[in-house]
């Protein structure tokens, strides 16, 4: 049997009270909760998190908003937690087609380019990017890039990580810029999370491959923004939010807010990377998928999630508002396919992964790349 679903919480709780261990190595602040939802017992499902969107312009280039609704204590717990993604993009700033470029470099080149130097990156070295490529066609439409410098003379980017296998000339690319902090969650009058110090501010978690590292807007000492916890005396308001990635508030107020987010619907496939041990990613479309239709099982667990039993299979895990329901694709006894830990017998292959929604996935082998389809088809 597996320790009870409490001790997750605890080491979620453990993880906002030591906020200020965080200065020398942010990454590990929260290795005490991974080890708690590896023994985690599954629990009842409940809803999703509430998040909706909104379409407000034509189905060519869609459109519109998101809520995400992030949950309060009720005065019933000290921190109440909220798994959320952003389930939208920014507008493309520029779109072409490669002249040069070839998988597994970090150049793309384009001669029909009108871009001045810097145009999508910061000038300041060490500073965070401020745009992305994402590849639009061939066999890796879908992977995603950090833009790392924007030569306007040599009409070239740089970027990262390298290009995947199969991007040649002639493929198809869009440029856009990154959410962050401060363009998801405001600044000054427009925040609607509470700020504060490090021990009475919401809290924006990211996880970065070992750990969280954790935000919050300051208005005790140090810089007036978004900073990072344990280092309030920088700005940290630039620092960039992935469209894959999963998002955990905590937030420690009794009443919930609403986040709204204005963008673009994501088209086409996303390519995302899940490593060894725990990832977290949000569903990157602004329509929900489910475990059945999501592809992150394809039979082949080199490309997607192995199979086996429930001390075998890789996991994945939904937050419930209270615990982690935990999933994986069955091939020992019971129904063979999608089941829920502690319920082997029942198909769940329909359980629905909504827009908005992170979800952890236990990674026991090599990483693999998740080619998630577009959500919903009818979006091109």
């Amino acid at each position: 049997m597996r320790p009870q679903i409490w001790k997750v919480i605890s080491s979620l709780g453990e993880l906002n009270e030591h906020h200020d261990q965080a200065t020398e190595n942010p990454m590990k602040t929260n290795t005490s909760l991974f080890r708690s939802i590896a023994a985690a017992v599954a629990v009842a499902f409940g809803a999703a998190p509430q998040t909706s969107f909104g379409q407000t312009t034509s189905a060519t280039t869609p459109s519109g908003f998101v809520t995400m609704s992030v949950s309060g204590t009720g005065g019933k717990k000290p921190t109440a937690y909220t798994f959320t993604s952003l389930g939208l993009v920014n507008p493309i700033a520029f779109q072409s087609t490669t002249t040069t470029s070839v998988g597994g470099t970090t150049i793309i080149a384009d001669t029909s380019a009108t871009w001045a130097n810097n145009a999508y990156n910061s000038a300041t070295a060490g500073a965070p990017p401020t745009h992305f490529v994402e590849i639009l066609s061939g066999p890796a439409a879908g992977s995603m890039h950090d833009i790392v410098t924007t030569d306007g003379s040599a009409k070239s980017l740089t970027v990262s990580p390298a290009l995947a296998a199969g991007v040649t000339a002639g493929v198809s690319y869009a440029i856009r810029p990154h959410w962050t902090l401060a363009s998801v969650f405001g600044t000054g009058a427009s925040v609607v999370l509470q700020g504060g110090d490090s021990t009475t501010a919401d809290q924006v978690q990211l996880w970065r491959g070992t750990g969280f590292v954790s935000y919050f807007y300051n208005t005790g000492r140090g810089f007036l923004g978004w900073v990072q916890n344990g280092n309030a005396t920088v700005d940290a308001s630039a620092t960039v939010l992935y469209p894959e990635d999963g998002i955990v508030i905590a937030r420690n107020q009794s009443a919930g807010v609403n986040v709204v987010l204005n963008g673009v619907v994501k088209t086409g496939q996303t390519l995302m990377t899940v490593q060894t041990g725990y990832s977290l990613l949000g569903n990157v479309y602004a329509s929900g998928m489910t475990l059945g239709n999501s592809n992150i099982f394809t039979n082949d667990p080199a490309t997607g999630v192995a199979s086996g039993d429930s001390t075998t299979a890789d996991q994945l895990m939904f937050w419930n508002g209270t615990g982690f329901v935990s999933y994986f694709y069955n091939t020992g006894r019971g129904f063979r396919g999608w089941v829920q830990n502690g319920n082997a017998s029942v198909d769940a292959s329909t359980t629905a992964i909504p827009t908005g929604t992170a979800i952890f996935i236990q990674r026991n082998g090599a990483p693999f790349t998740w080619v998630a389809p577009q959500f919903p088809a009818t979006f091109n």
